[in-house]
This record gives structure tokens, sequence and C-alpha cells, in this order.
């Protein structure tokens, strides 16, 4: 058994720091202190110091993760890569991403809907590419799949991204056109039906 000997106050009043028997042991969030009901000469054992300290770790971890969260949406792959970089303990990882799973905050379809939709948006893409992004963001494919069919349309997005390149591209002859636009499409992740039918529709406007 280890004794409380001190409770001292973190300068962001938000924390607490836990003595015993005169030497420092672990912080403690403000709610899992009041949780614990913890005062000075209680005598705590090793199961609930242990477990103390995983409530701790877990509630620093929690936070992390909704900080990041708040950034942009991440996916469930993104946010376990996330806490094994930082070591963190496979049980703990588990917690966490329950907790966020609870909490409305990590949910790989509505996450996948939020990239595709950015990418339709601001970076226009086509089918293959956005599906291989989602399938690296550890997004089931069968999800990715249905997301990309009811949220892409390839032919506009692939008109948009060549209008971006016309600058550099519009006084090319045919030939080279079609060669630096076709890699250029196919880069981007789009079928070659699209990019045939793309280069087609601007050769036939010059």
């Amino acid at each position: 058994m280890a004794k409380i000997t001190r409770i001292k106050a973190q300068k962001n009043k938000r924390r607490v720091n836990i003595y015993l028997n005169e030497k420092f042991a672990f912080g403690l969030d403000a709610d899992n202190f009041l949780k614990a009901g913890l005062k000075i000469g209680q005598q705590l054992s090793e199961t609930q110091v242990e477990d103390l300290i995983f409530k701790n770790e877990f509630q620093k971890l929690l936070n992390k993760t909704l900080r990041l969260i708040s950034a942009r949406p991440r996916s469930e792959k993104e946010i376990i890569d996330y806490l094994k970089r930082k070591k963190t303990d496979p049980k703990l990882i588990d917690e966490v991403v329950d907790k966020l799973k609870s909490l409305g905050q990590l949910d790989d379809y509505a996450f996948a809907v939020w990239w595709v939709e950015q990418r339709v948006t601001f970076r226009p893409k086509g089918k293959i590419a956005l599906l291989m992004e989602l399938r690296q963001k550890g997004v089931e494919r069968e999800i990715g799949e249905k997301i990309i069919a009811e949220k892409v349309d390839e032919l506009p997005l692939a008109r948009r991204a060549v209008e971006r390149k016309l600058k550099i591209y519009k006084n090319f002859p045919p030939l080279e056109f079609r060669q630096k636009i076709t890699g250029f499409l196919a880069r981007r992740g789009f079928s070659w039906g699209t990019v045939k039918e793309v280069i087609d529709e601007f050769l036939q406007k010059r």
C-alpha cells in the first residue's frame, strides 16, 4: 500500500499531481481526481495506482486525438497509427478508439464521405485514385466503392482538371497535347474511357 501525502494543483488548474509516500507518483485530470475521491492520508493499493495511471493516460490521449480530429476528420486507421507512433499500450489504443466511436467522433463511413467530397470540390481525381486513397486510410473497399459510386461523376471532374492545365498545354500540337493530358489525367486516377472522351472534347474545341 502507498499513502497519499500531497495533492498539488498544476498550473492550468485542470490537473493535479499526486504524491505517494512523499514522492511524486502521477498526474491526474480533474474529472478522474474527483471521481476517485482522493484525499491526503488515503492508502492506495498497487492495483488502484495502476488503474489511476491508466485513466490518466487514457484521458491525455483522448484529448490529443480529439484535437487531431478537430483539425479534420480522421479514419480509424489514422488514429490507430497516430497512437502507435506514440508507442501507446495496445489496451489504451482500444479504449481510446472505442471512446471516440461512442462519442461519434470516429466513423469510417462519414470520414470517407468527407474525403471524397473534399477531393471532388478542391482537387478533382478519378475513381481509381480516390479508392486507392481511401484504402490507404484504412477504409474498407466496399464502403469506398459505394461512396465513390454515389458521389463521383468522372467526366465533369476530368474536364475541370484539364481546364486548370489549359494555360500550359493549350498551344501544344494535338499529339503532344493528347500525350500530356493523358499522362496528367492518368496520374489523377481517371479511367481510360474518361480520359479519351475528355481529350477528344478539348481537341474538337481548338
